[in-house]
């Protein structure tokens, strides 16, 4: 379930003053993730309207909810990924028991059966068994990063002759082909997941003004995998398509999460930064484990020894960004 400023259904009237919006779910674990902008580039503002303005309880301690405790998970560290040997299969076998049936549907269901994972039923492999698995979720693996890492996919790419990808292939967050007549690209669908987790449609659709728009890059101008031992150089073009903020941020190909440094945050936007600005407008970008010399503004720290990746997000996108008359530059190696 979408929580959106751009939700456009009324909710349910309860009967109340206020309205409610339903919504059944179909496990028993549910996951909310919740995104609040920055205020004078701070993050407190919005920090603050979670911790007063959200509250979870069963609905029927509505009158007299229990108190809600917050935990700052900020420089904690744990683990985001899913295991690539044979716990991935434990991992597996105890969603499957501890779901609802309903979650997955019987087709899926059954290709988990087939390898001895299924609910009421314990998972005990023989050694055959075992070792077969253990050699197919490392295929699966390298198959997955290899479909990410650089897709062969020539819709995957927003520009001609440049890296800068789209996480969403067809433009459809159910990964669905020509509305659903060419079923689901299961392709994209592996491309997005692989890296990333929570999708929305609010992800994809073109909503000038409103939203958020994302592109990533893998490589240099040479078509080459950044090194983290390296400095690079990104140009940012003047006039940045973004009503609200834009930000680009460095991620570890390794985790898919942020890369760890020695800087709190890998990576710059318009609203926490004050960032140089050449005489055009632009602003120039370096990546290295060491500042260059003066341009410490706009360094994004990374380590040697380590690849990284790239996102860049527009927040309130405009028309520049979906017509493609604003383009990103390319990461062009320093030395």
């Amino acid at each position: 379930m979408p929580i959106t400023p751009e939700r456009k259904d009324s909710g349910r009237n309860t009967g109340s003053t206020e309205k409610m919006f339903v919504t059944q779910s179909p496990s028993y674990v549910n996951w909310l993730i919740l995104r609040g902008f920055l205020v004078d580039g701070k993050p407190d503002a919005a920090a603050a309207m979670f911790r007063n303005g959200i509250k979870i309880y069963p609905l029927a301690k509505a009158a007299n909810p229990p108190a809600m405790k917050f935990i700052n998970g900020s420089e904690k560290p744990f683990n985001a990924i899913h295991a690539n040997n044979f716990e991935f299969y434990n991992e597996l076998a105890h969603v499957i028991e501890r779901e609802p049936v309903g979650l997955i549907d019987p087709e899926l269901r059954g290709l988990f059966a087939s390898i001895g994972i299924e609910k009421g039923e314990k998972f005990a492999p023989d050694d055959r068994m075992r070792k077969i698995l253990d050699e197919a979720v490392a295929v699966g693996n390298a198959t997955a990063r290899a479909i990410w890492i650089r897709s062969r996919d020539e819709e995957t790419y927003f520009y001609k002759d440049s890296g800068w990808y789209t996480a969403f292939v067809g433009g459809d967050h159910e990964f669905l082909k020509n509305g659903g007549a060419g079923g689901r690209n299961l392709d994209a669908r592996v491309l997005f997941h692989y890296f990333a987790t929570v999708i929305t449609p609010a992800m994809v659709n073109k909503m000038v003004g409103a939203g958020s728009q994302y592109a990533m890059l893998n490589v240099d101008k040479n078509g080459e995998y950044m090194d983290g031992s390296k400095t690079y150089k990104l140009n940012i073009p003047a006039n940045v398509p973004a009503k609200d903020f834009w930000s680009i941020v460095a991620y570890d190909p390794q985790t898919r999460s942020q890369l760890q440094t020695g800087q709190p945050f890998p990576g710059r936007n318009n609203q926490r930064h004050k960032l140089d600005v050449n005489k055009d407008g632009s602003i120039d970008l370096y990546f290295a484990p060491k500042a260059p010399k003066g341009r410490d503004a706009n360094w994004i720290q990374t380590v040697p020894g380590k690849g990284w990746f790239l996102t860049l997000r527009l927040y309130g996108p405009l028309d520049p960004w979906f017509d493609k008359t604003w383009q990103p530059g390319e990461v062009e190696l320093v030395k």
